[in-house]
């Protein structure tokens, strides 16, 4: 006489979800950040970047152009009340009548502000308004709507009452 008890499906023996759970697991991690990767986006970067073959390089003729030019800027910002003031600097006799202020963020294209910098009648001064408080590093870039030469400066907190030396540096 043999003691034959049935043995239970296959389904409910604990060595095959034993085995399962982890590779059932990865799957659903994986199609999870597949899905994330494809439906965020990562941003542009903002800069004069191309690339070539495998290699990205930066272009300096923008940022030269400045320096030939003999451009520069002094940006008094203030974050608590938003206040924008440019100092503008140049051997030219006639500056540009607005200025592109682009303030970007080091790594969220969200957080990018464009600001449009109007000149004061009859002075080398532009003002404008941030569009958003600043928190954390950003990148300061300042360029005409022609786009023929461009300041940089990157600046970090605290924002109240900062001033800020725009040049062209590479």
């Amino acid at each position: 006489m043999t003691d034959q008890t049935p043995q239970a499906p296959w389904y409910k023996q604990p060595w095959l979800w034993f085995i399962l759970a982890p590779l059932i697991a990865v799957f659903i991690y994986g199609f999870t950040f597949l899905y994330l990767s494809i439906v965020t986006m990562d941003g542009l970067v903002k800069d004069d970047f191309y690339k070539v073959a495998r290699n990205h390089v930066l272009d300096p003729s923008r940022v030269e152009a400045a320096q030939r030019m003999g451009i520069g800027a002094n940006l008094m910002l203030d974050n608590l009340t938003g206040d924008l003031m440019l100092n503008f600097k140049t051997n030219q006799d006639t500056p540009p009548e607005t200025l592109n202020l682009n303030i970007v963020h080091p790594t969220h294209q969200k957080y990018d502000q464009s600001i449009t910098l109007k000149r004061v009648p009859g002075s080398m001064a532009y003002t404008g308004s941030l569009q958003a408080e600043l928190k954390g590093k950003r990148y300061l870039l300042l360029e005409p709507s022609s786009e023929e030469w461009r300041l940089r400066a990157e600046i970090s907190p605290p924002y109240d009452q900062n001033t800020v030396e725009l040049s062209a540096e590479n």
